[in-house]
């Protein structure tokens, strides 16, 4: 009797499965997606450990995992773009495959004036690309670019651009300079940001994104923050911020985003604790709708001296830390201070709070939360888990 046998399809919907991580959406998706942490050096390390042993099975699982093993790929370094520019099996167009690329600053780093071209076109041949990562370098100082970059070729199909900014690498041009990659991205949807800008490399040129709807704010300097609020980025509604280092940083971008958020989303940071931006982001955001945040590292906002009529859903994580055991009174002090920081005169809007992160789990089954769920309730609002 012949051994039973799946469909193909099937059989893909299970490799689908198998080789999805932790990480996949934080470094994959396109759109907003509440409280995605995302990994420094942009590698999905779980998902393409499962990808490299699946295509060594057999024969029959290697064609069918292929695409997978394309569809997110790595290169490290201008020897390995060469050899990612040579052509596949007989009739294989593996570049169509890759869906998402990151690219580390030493990949942009030429050996010799004949590697320079050979990042911009391993781009090129990457028609569907759609998420490109050019991730922080913790040896930046120690890279040297001495031939100017190659000209960014047209990125039609990019949606997402992770960037961190590297002063020497953007003073070669082309693929290594922020602005250049932007602007051959017509379709950009998120981008996220990070590092340190120096003056000399501010650009005055006008710089319009007009489909961004997400912006990410990684670790930027006042120049760079002031680079960005002088674009035009008219579908943007929203901005998450991983780290600042004062309020007053941030000014740039409520001055020329704030009216037009609809979402925003404060990181896992303690300097959210240390200092009250919440506050700040509420008065400075009068449409914004939603607002998210881990309350466990975010200082107790204080009550607006004015009603903010926008505010309708509060998204809390729970992600723990050592400051606040779920066992102790300070954990249910925080919490009951936070329930209590939204009153219904000043945010008459607010119907819904969404609890994030499978945290939550031990906080709602304790009986210290039934007291918290009823002071929302008398004021409208339920409770939705997100676990």
């Amino acid at each position: 009797m012949p051994a039973p046998t799946l469909p193909v399809e099937l059989w893909l919907c299970i490799f689908r499965w198998a080789t999805l991580s932790s990480s996949t959406l934080s470094l994959c998706a396109t759109d907003y997606v509440p409280f995605q942490a995302t990994t420094w050096d942009g590698v999905d390390r779980e998902a393409a450990a499962v990808k490299r042993t699946l295509v060594r099975v057999c024969k029959l699982w290697r064609e069918l995992t292929r695409d997978l093993l394309y569809e997110d790929v790595t290169i490290r370094d201008a020897p390995s773009v060469q050899r990612a520019l040579r052509p596949g099996a007989a009739g294989e167009d593996k570049h169509r495959k890759v869906r998402r690329a990151c690219l580390p600053y030493q990949s942009c780093t030429p050996y010799s004036a004949d590697d320079i071209s050979a990042v911009a076109d391993f781009l090129h041949c990457c028609s569907q690309l759609e998420v490109l990562c050019r991730p922080i370098n913790m040896r930046a100082e120690a890279m040297t670019f001495d031939y100017p970059a190659a000209d960014c070729p047209a990125l039609q199909s990019l949606q997402r651009l992770d960037w961190w900014h590297i002063n020497e690498a953007a003073r070669s041009g082309g693929v290594n300079t922020l602005t250049e990659v932007v602007r051959a991205a017509p379709h950009l949807r998120y981008l996220s940001l990070g590092g340190d800008l120096w003056l000399n490399l501010m650009e005055r040129r006008p710089l319009v994104l007009p489909t961004l709807t997400t912006l990410r704010i990684r670790r930027m300097n006042l120049l760079f923050l002031q680079q960005v609020s002088r674009w035009s980025m008219p579908a943007l509604r929203t901005i998450i911020i991983d780290i600042f280092s004062t309020p007053h940083l941030l000014e740039p971008l409520w001055e020329t985003y704030g009216k037009q958020l609809r979402t925003i989303e404060l990181g896992r940071d303690l300097k959210f604790y240390v200092m009250d931006l919440v506050s700040h982001v509420v008065a400075r955001a009068p449409a914004v709708e939603e607002l998210g945040y881990y309350f466990l590292f975010t200082a107790v906002p204080q009550v607006p001296q004015e009603p903010h009529l926008a505010l309708t859903t509060l998204r809390w994580h729970a992600h723990l830390n050592q400051f606040f055991p779920v066992e102790d009174n300070a954990f249910w002090q925080h919490l009951a201070e936070h329930v209590a920081a939204f009153p219904r005169p000043f945010f008459p809007a607010l119907r819904k709070v969404a609890l994030h992160g499978r945290e939550w789990l031990k906080v709602v089954n304790d009986p210290r939360f039934i007291p918290l769920v009823k002071k929302l309730g008398q004021r409208g609002i339920v409770i939705e888990k997100n676990w």
